[in-house]
C-alpha cells in the first residue's frame, strides 16, 4: 500500500473509530463489526472506492487503524478483530446493476467483497482453525509469526533464517478462531425465474458465532479452491467475514410515497377483501378463507415465549383449488410450500448426514428441512393426511416453534417459528359434516387441536355459484392474452383509489403491517372474555387453545388495518371466523352447541352413550355365570337409552379399540382383564 495513501486513509479512520465505535473500545468487545453504510453516511467514499479496489489491504487497514483508536484509550494492544457488513449498493451490484445474488458471483468477482443472502442448506460443525501461526527454532530460540490465510489447505511450517531448520509450531502462542462451512442456496424471491434450479455456493466463514439454519447475509471474498492439484479448474467459495441471520424476510425498506400508499388503503373499510381477493386470484369464492390466510400472514404480536403465529387446515373435496392457494401463499418471501407425499420426516425437519465438504473432510453436517428453511415465514404443507408416519415430526414446530436434533455428536435446536397452513382431501373423497373431523382425515388428534382454524371446502353443485365459478374460469384463461379482460376482473392487478394493488404490493403490505405492535383495549378485552366464558358455561364447547388463537386473530386483524390498539371491531372478526370455523367442524347437531371434542370423534352426547353402553355390557358381564356379554342383549338393552342398532355396534367398536373390552367370540365379548 502507498504510505501516502495509507496515511490519509488512516488520519480519517482512527477518528471515525473514536467516535462510532467508541462503546466497542470501552466494552473490550472481541469482534468489532463495521457498518460500511454508516461509514458511506460518515462521508468516507476514498476508503470505499479503496475496499472496492483491495479489499484484503482495506481490511487489514482497518484493523490498525481500530488497533491505533484502541491504543489512544486504553494505553494497550488491542485484543479483537474488526470486519465489516452492509455493502453500500454502489459496490455490490451485478452486471444488471441490481443487487448482487449467489447466481451472479463469477470470475470476475474473484478478489473483490461482495454481500449475499442465502437459505443456509447445509452446515459443519464448528471447528477451530489455525489463524496467527507462531514458530520457534529448536536450535537457535528464534521466533516467528505467520498469518494462515487458508487455513483449509496444507500449510508446511517454515525454515529458521539462521539455522535452516524446521520450525515448529508454538500452539500456546498461536491463535484459533472458530470456523465453520456453510453450504446456501438462492432465496427463490431473489430469482430472476424461480422455475430454474436453485443456485448454490459453499461459505468459509471465519469467527462463525455457529449458523445452522435460516436465512442468513454474508459479507465476504469469492475465493477459489482446487480439488484436483493435477486439473487447473478450481471452484469459486466465499471466503466469509461477516454473516448475520435475515430476520425479516419480506422487504421491510419503504419509500414515502408506498408509506403514503398503505395509511390510504388501511383507511378502507374494505381493505380486509381487497387484500384477501389477491390471494389466489384465479380461485373464485372462498371468502373466510382468503380472510383467514391473510391474517394468518399478518400475525399477532410476538410476546416472550408465546407463538404469534396461526395455523390453518383446509380439508377440501377434490378439484376445489387448495393447491393453488397454498402454491400462492409459497410465493411470498419467505414462505416454503412442501408436499406430504414426496417429504420425509428428516426433509420436513432437519436431517444430520456425514457429507464430505469443500474442505475435503467428512463430517456430520445439518441440513435444515421445511419448517425450518420456514422459519419467520408460512410453511404451505400440501397432503397433509397421504404420509401419516411424517406428522409426528410436525407437533413440536407447531406447538414450541422449535427442531432439536441430536445425532452424530450434534445436539442442537433449530428455529421453526413458522405459520403452517396445511390442506388434505377427506378420506373418503368427500367431506361429511355429519362425522367427526378425526374419522375423515388421517391425522392424530395432538396435531390436530393445534390448529387454530380448521375450514372444510365442499364442492356441492349449485346452479348460481356453479356457473359463476365457470365464467371466473374461462374468463381467467381470457386474460391471460387480453388486458382489457384483465383489467376487467383484475386477475394480476386491480386500481383502488388510484392504488395499484398487485402481487408486490401485497407482500409490501404485509410487511409494512407487522411491524405494528396493537395493543387490547378494555373494551375488546371484555368481548373476547364473554365470548369465552358464554361457550364454557355448561360443557367444553372451546378450550383455552381456542382463547390463544382469538388473541392472535383480534391482533392480526388491527394490525392489517395499521392501528395501534385492538378494539372491539377486531375482537368481533375474530370471534367471526372462529365461529365460522367451529359451525363447520365442531357443532353438534344433537346439542345445538359447539363441541370440541366432536373434532376428535367423541362429543358430550357421544361420551354419554359411550358410558351407557360401557354400563350396560359391565352389568350383564357380572350377572353372567360365565361373565360375558351377548351383542345382540347389549343392542336390546340400548335402545331403551335411544341408541340405535348401528350407533350401539360402533359404539361396541370403539369400546374394543379403546382398550375396556375384548371380543373373545363373534358377538360375545368381555371385560378387559377379567
Amino acid at each position: 500500500m502507498d504510505d501516502k495513501i495509507k496515511s490519509k486513509l488512516m488520519s480519517r479512520l482512527v477518528p471515525y473509530f473514536k467516535e462510532v465505535h467508541l462503546d466497542d473500545i470501552i466494552s473490550e468487545t472481541k469482534r468489532v463489526v463495521v457498518d460500511l453504510k454508516n461509514v458511506h453516511d460518515y462521508g468516507f467514499f476514498e476508503f470505499l472506492d479503496y475496499l472496492e479496489e483491495n479489499p484484503y489491504s482495506a481490511l487489514e487497514l482497518l484493523n490498525e487503524a481500530y488497533a491505533d483508536a484502541y491504543f489512544s484509550y486504553k494505553m494497550a494492544d488491542a485484543d479483537c478483530t474488526v470486519t465489516v457488513k452492509n455493502l453500500p449498493e454502489s459496490l455490490n451490484r451485478n452486471s444488471n446493476g441490481k443487487p448482487m445474488t449467489i447466481e451472479d458471483i463469477k470470475g470476475e468477482n474473484y478478489g473483490k467483497l461482495v454481500e449475499v443472502e442465502g437459505i443456509v442448506v447445509m452446515a459443519t460443525k464448528i471447528k477451530l482453525a489455525l489463524k496467527e501461526a507462531v514458530y520457534v527454532c529448536a536450535s537457535c530460540g528464534q521466533k516467528k509469526k505467520v498469518t494462515i490465510e487458508r487455513p483449509f489447505e496444507m500449510h508446511m511450517g517454515p525454515q529458521c533464517p539462521k539455522c535452516s531448520q524446521n520450525m515448529l509450531l508454538l500452539d500456546e502462542e498461536s491463535k484459533y478462531v472458530d470456523y465453520q462451512e456453510l453450504k446456501i442456496q438462492q432465496p427463490l424471491d431473489l430469482m430472476d425465474d424461480p422455475e430454474d434450479p436453485p443456485k448454490f455456493i459453499s461459505v468459509l466463514l471465519e469467527y462463525t458465532p455457529g449458523i445452522y439454519c435460516g436465512r442468513i447475509k454474508v459479507t465476504g471474498i469469492p475465493i477459489k479452491n482446487q480439488k484436483n492439484k493435477k486439473i487447473p479448474l478450481h471452484d469459486i467459495l466465499i471466503g466469509g467475514y461477516n454473516c448475520e441471520p435475515v430476520t425479516e424476510k419480506l422487504d421491510v425498506s419503504f419509500t414515502e410515497n408506498e408509506i403514503k400508499q398503505f395509511e390510504s388503503l388501511a383507511k378502507n373499510k374494505d381493505v380486509l377483501n381487497i387484500l384477501s381477493g389477491r390471494i389466489a386470484p384465479q380461485i373464485k369464492g372462498n371468502e373466510i378463507i382468503k380472510q383467514s390466510i391473510l391474517l394468518q400472514q399478518v400475525r399477532g404480536v410476538k410476546k416472550g415465549k408465546k407463538r404469534a403465529d396461526s395455523h390453518i387446515l383446509l380439508i377440501t373435496d377434490p378439484g376445489t383449488g387448495k393447491s393453488d392457494i397454498l402454491r400462492f401463499i409459497a410465493g411470498v418471501p419467505g414462505c416454503v410450500y412442501s408436499s406430504i407425499s414426496t417429504a420425509s420426516g428428516v426433509g420436513l425437519t432437519a436431517g444430520v448426514v456425514q457429507e464430505k465438504t469443500e474442505i475435503g473432510d467428512s463430517t456430520w453436517v445439518i441440513k435444515p428441512g421445511v419448517l425450518v428453511k420456514a422459519n419467520g415465514g408460512t410453511a404451505c404443507l400440501d397432503e397433509l393426511t397421504v404420509e401419516r408416519s411424517v406428522l409426528s415430526y410436525i407437533l413440536e414446530a407447531m406447538e414450541s416453534q422449535t427442531i432439536h436434533v441430536s445425532k452424530g455428536g450434534l445436539n442442537t435446536k433449530l428455529p421453526a417459528g413458522c405459520s403452517i397452513l396445511a390442506a388434505c382431501n377427506p378420506k373418503y373423497g368427500r367431506y361429511d359434516k355429519n362425522i367427526p373431523v378425526i374419522e375423515q382425515i388421517n391425522i392424530p388428534a395432538p396435531l390436530l387441536s393445534r390448529f387454530d382454524l380448521i375450514f372444510p371446502i365442499k364442492d356441492t353443485p349449485n346452479r348460481k355459484r356453479d356457473s359463476e365459478i365457470a365464467n371466473h374460469i374461462l374468463d381467467t384463461h381470457i386474460a391471460y392474452m387480453d388486458d382489457s379482460k384483465n383489467k376487467e376482473i383484475g386477475l394480476f392487478y386491480e386500481i383502488i383509489d388510484e392504488i395499484k394493488i398487485d402481487f408486490d404490493f401485497f407482500c409490501k403490505y404485509i410487511a409494512y403491517a407487522r411491524q405494528k405492535t396493537p395493543k387490547f383495549t378494555k373494551e375488546s378485552k371484555q368481548v373476547i372474555h364473554d365470548f369465552y366464558l358464554d361457550l364454557r358455561k355448561s360443557s367444553v364447547q372451546i378450550t383455552a387453545r381456542q382463547l390463544e388463537a382469538l388473541v392472535r386473530l383480534s391482533e392480526a386483524h388491527a394490525k392489517l388495518k395499521l392501528k395501534d390498539l385492538v378494539e372491539e371491531e377486531d375482537a368481533k372478526f375474530a370471534i367471526y371466523l372462529m365461529t365460522e370455523s367451529l359451525k363447520e367442524v365442531a357443532y353438534d347437531q344433537k346439542t345445538k352447541s359447539f363441541d370440541i371434542d366432536r373434532l376428535f370423534g367423541n362429543s358430550k352426547v357421544e361420551r354419554n352413550e359411550l358410558n351407557v353402553v360401557y354400563d350396560i355390557i359391565r352389568l350383564q358381564c357380572e350377572n353372567s355365570e360365565h361373565n360375558l356379554a351377548k351383542k345382540i342383549s347389549i343392542i336390546k338393552r340400548a335402545l331403551e337409552y335411544d341408541i340405535s342398532d348401528g350407533k350401539a355396534v360402533k359404539l361396541i367398536d370403539k369400546l374394543i379399540g379403546f382398550g375396556d373390552i375384548e371380543e373373545i367370540s363373534a358377538g360375545t365379548y368381555r371385560m378387559k382383564g377379567v
